[in-house]
């Protein structure tokens, strides 16, 4: 089963067509270029579900990194090796601790409107650290519904790395993220973050304004 596409989100991409227990990479696409999985369960919100491995609750974690680098990133053709909607997995990403910009793999392709510079997002997300941990993601209402989180893209509301990742992303989008700490919160963590570490969000864009 074909699942996704890593992009650099610096501009060059990495392209690769996966199995669920088995993957190879392919030649370097041009940016932009995406495939969209399917045949995975989705949540009540849409978003296809990654199992966790354990699950604790930080704040909003939404601070721009001071000096964090946009260029793209020297890496190679990446060949992961294992299904990227399992956070047991997630330790893959680690080999990216260095780099100076952000990837992301595309779960679901949106058709609303484009996220670009000066508009407000709204998105759900949750994000990891590399050993599966869950350590934050959107709250949820008094009502049971998931509240989304706003920012104004290119205004260095979130971090750098989403930033970068969510550039372009249409409307109904989802969009699995591997952000490196330069991108990141750097050598010094935040909270529950430790530093020199390297995040795995997903995130789905569910308005543009």
């Amino acid at each position: 089963m074909t699942l996704s596409v890593l992009v650099a989100a610096g501009g060059g991409l990495f392209y690769w067509h996966a199995s669920r227990v088995a993957s190879h990479p392919e030649a370097a696409q041009t940016a932009g270029t995406t495939t969209t999985p399917s045949g995975y369960a989705t949540d009540s919100n849409g978003m296809p579900i990654i199992h966790d491995q354990t699950s604790t609750t930080g704040g909003p974690q939404n601070q721009q990194v001071a000096g964090a680098s946009t260029s793209t990133p020297s890496t190679g053709n990446s060949n992961p090796s294992t299904n990227p909607l399992d956070a047991s997995t997630f330790s893959q990403y680690d080999k990216y601790k260095n780099d100076q910009s952000a990837y992301f793999i595309e779960l679901q392709q949106g058709t609303g409107d484009a996220l670009t510079a000066g508009k407000q997002a709204a998105v759900y997300y949750r994000g990891w650290l590399t050993n599966g941990q869950l350590f934050d993601q959107s709250r949820t209402g008094s009502d049971g519904k998931l509240q989304a989180f706003t920012f104004t893209q290119g205004q260095h509301e979130v971090i750098a790395g989403w930033e970068q990742t969510l550039e372009g992303m249409k409307v109904g989008g989802v969009r699995l993220l591997i952000v490196p700490p330069s991108v990141g919160y750097g050598a010094n963590g935040q909270g529950s973050i430790p530093g020199n570490a390297v995040l795995v969000f997903q995130v789905q864009l569910v308005a543009v304004q």
